[in-house]
């Protein structure tokens, strides 16, 4: 059985290889905080993240703190304390009825947390008992001004010290909201020492939230955590909340704000609980999962066919013995094409997990041996049962066989339009992408382009690209070496969360693709995007919101630094498919302008090559040559030329050897082609 942390645990894993960096925050509006446009009910995505508690009614509260009283507690069991990394111990603050923060010292902050010049002032953790005074780790405003100097954080707040040598069981819970800066692992953690300190047993206390550097969390976060294997039947327990730099980068984390509140400490009631959590089909700890599949990637039945990842929970005090998941697979008749059932084992409570912290949620991944005859629509279904728990629910996907798509996303559950960021400062909107990640189990698929679901504020005359990328793990998914082709949008092709429109974009020539590109197994990604910002023009495509569980997704956005880069850990889905069968293209850049550009020749080459180019108008024209990682590196200014066909030779022995693309410029016209450089 393979054991993780959390789900978005699994993801961070293998994030460590994804090249991610950036190294500060921008300014952003509270729109803008969640990286995109909520289709759907506020109060359904609102329930929706709540976390679970424990599980079950849990009736037996230890202790309860709502911050009535600030730092001096309102628990009947003490003061709390707080230290951080600032010199005055001025990171951590008390926020009161009125708004108002203050430190430890009774002193007032004179600000209104979170008071950031990036978090913009985004308002209240709105907990259960905000109105009577919560508290927040505010290390935005600790860095505000940037002029000033940045520093890293970390920081404490301290519970008082408990006595729960009569507790068998654990389960502290809270209400909060973070968001964090820069790097996606998560910096927040409930940390319990039994020893008066000398050792902590570390907890991820992200709950539900799926780690997003940037992105802001659910409003309130409700989160809860066992932590009886560390605190069970202690006769002195210290419990805190810790803000720390993460130990996969050593530092990066100075930015925005944790909110917290309404700290319950209970017993847990129940004895015997399974809970399945989700159900995916695919790898996603080292690889990915799909909803939509070609045909020519279904996992071959002698590979073990469809492979389902199963997360459950035992939420119980109690070890659940002969525990049996059941997979099955059926067509959309509701006809069982498979079944496959996992041999019994046992699920420990939390308390007697063999780790500590123990596992919130485990994962079996079951080969079922199951390969589809036909493209089609399928349900996978899981149940799970025990010696004391007969039914811990039925989880079900819809998947999809098809001829000639790949993808990842759910048209029946579009709920969020990713857009671009808007400059509040030049009013104007900031250059955006968005796309997903392949792996492709079996050799021979060819790509031929994109299939992409527009937003309704999509507007017309953005010149954008699509593009593939063979991610190198040497230099990261920017600076990798890819495909494209361009385009300018047309408002027409918008569609909406209740009526999707994919319209397909062709690749300028096929794209054969290797299992292993430049990383093994090859990791892959198709993305639309451009680099240019638009005073009144958005370049949106619709997604599913808070489904990134896979680490697929990646967002072109601006770093620190104030480079584009392009990110991975994002929380929504772009609805953006690979195509793999031969296409019938919306138009391309040029194609319909009366220009035309071959090919180079000779390709490869070495020394001189030869530029044709044919146009219907006479005019100003140029090229412009750059390589794949899109570095301008030469221009010919061919000056004013008569409609006709030209030639034009180019030296192009200065060039390293690689790959480059030249592109003709004309009247608003820019028609791109391929060169090889090979001495």
């Amino acid at each position: 059985m393979k054991h993780i942390l959390t789900l978005a645990t699994c993801v961070l894993a293998f994030q460590v290889s994804a090249q991610i960096a950036e190294q500060m925050p921008r300014k952003a509006t509270e729109q803008e905080l969640l990286n995109s446009r909520q289709l759907g009910d506020d109060e359904v995505a609102r329930a929706a993240a709540q976390g679970f508690r424990g599980g079950g009614d849990s009736t037996i509260v230890f202790f309860y703190e709502d911050f009535a009283n600030g730092f001096a507690g309102n628990n009947g069991y003490g003061a709390l304390s707080v230290e951080d990394s600032s010199p005055d111990n001025t990171i951590w603050q008390y926020v009161d009825a009125a708004g108002d923060g203050y430190f430890q010292d009774a002193s007032a902050s004179g600000v209104q947390p979170p008071a950031g010049e990036f978090s913009t002032n985004i308002g209240a953790l709105s907990s259960l008992t905000a109105d009577n005074g919560w508290m927040i780790f505010d290390c935005d405003y600790y860095n505000t001004p940037i002029s000033s100097g940045v520093e890293d954080t970390e920081g404490f707040l301290n519970l008082p010290t408990l006595d729960m040598s009569e507790l068998e069981s654990v389960v502290i819970t809270w209400d909060q909201y973070l968001r964090y800066c820069c790097y996606p692992f998560l910096p927040i953690f409930v940390e319990v020492s039994v020893d008066g300190g000398s050792t902590w047993t570390s907890f991820e206390a992200g709950g539900s939230f799926i780690p997003s550097a940037n992105s802001a969390s659910a409003n309130p976060l409700v989160t809860s955590l066992d932590i009886s294997c560390a605190a069970a039947g202690q006769g002195a327990v210290d419990i805190r909340f810790a803000y720390l730099q993460s130990p996969v980068t050593g530092g990066g984390y100075s930015h925005y704000y944790w909110g917290i509140d309404d700290i319950t400490i209970e017993a847990n009631p129940v004895a015997n609980s399974l809970d399945l959590v989700q159900l995916t089909n695919g790898d996603v700890y080292f690889l990915f999962e799909y909803r939509v599949t070609p045909m020519d990637q279904a996992i071959p039945e002698a590979d073990g066919g469809l492979l389902a990842g199963v997360l459950f929970r035992n939420e119980g005090y109690a070890d659940q013995e002969n525990c049996v998941i059941t997979v099955e697979v059926l067509d959309d008749a509701g006809t069982v094409l498979s079944t496959t059932s996992t041999d019994p084992f046992t699920a420990p409570s939390f308390a007697n997990n063999d780790n500590c912290p123990a596992n919130p949620q485990d994962t079996l991944y079951i080969a079922t041996g199951w390969e589809p005859e036909a493209a089609g629509e399928y349900v996978l279904r899981a149940t799970m049962a025990s010696d004391s728990v007969s039914d811990a629910g039925v989880l079900e996907m819809d998947i999809e066989y098809t001829d000639c798509e790949f993808g990842h996303d759910n048209p029946a559950t579009l709920n969020v339009e990713l857009g671009p960021r808007f400059d509040d400062e030049n009013q104007f909107f900031e250059p955006t992408g968005y796309g997903n990640r392949y792996t492709f189990h079996n050799e021979g698929t060819t790509v031929y382009g994109l299939a992409v679901a527009f937003g309704p504020s999509l507007g017309s005359g953005i010149d954008f690209e699509i593009r593939w990328v063979d991610q190198d793990p040497e230099v990261g998914l920017s600076d990798s070496p890819y495909e494209f082709a361009e385009f300018t949008s047309d408002a027409n092709w918008a569609g909406t969360a209740d009526n999707p429109v994919y319209y397909p974009l062709a690749f300028e020539d096929e794209i054969e693709v290797p299992v292993n590109g430049l990383a093994t197994p090859g990791f892959y990604a198709g993305a639309v995007i451009t680099e240019f910002d638009f005073d009144d023009l958005e370049l949106t495509v619709l997604g599913n919101g808070n489904s990134d569980t896979d680490n697929s997704t990646i967002i072109y956005q601006q770093a620190g630094s104030g480079d584009y880069v392009w990110f991975t850990s994002q929380t929504a889905t772009p609805a953006i498919r690979l195509i793999t069968c031969p296409v019938t293209s919306v138009d391309v850049l040029g194609a319909y302008n009366g220009v035309h550009l071959q090919g180079n020749y000779p390709n490869p080459t070495a020394g001189e090559t030869r530029f044709t180019f044919t146009s219907d108008w006479g005019g100003d024209f140029m090229i412009e040559l750059h390589d794949l990682q899109g570095r301008l590196v030469d221009v010919i200014d061919l000056g004013a030329r008569p409609a006709g066909e030209h030639t034009i030779v180019y030296d192009a022995t200065p060039l390293s050897d690689g790959m480059y693309t030249f592109s003709l410029l004309t009247q608003g016209v820019r028609v791109t082609k391929k060169m090889r450089v090979q001495h």
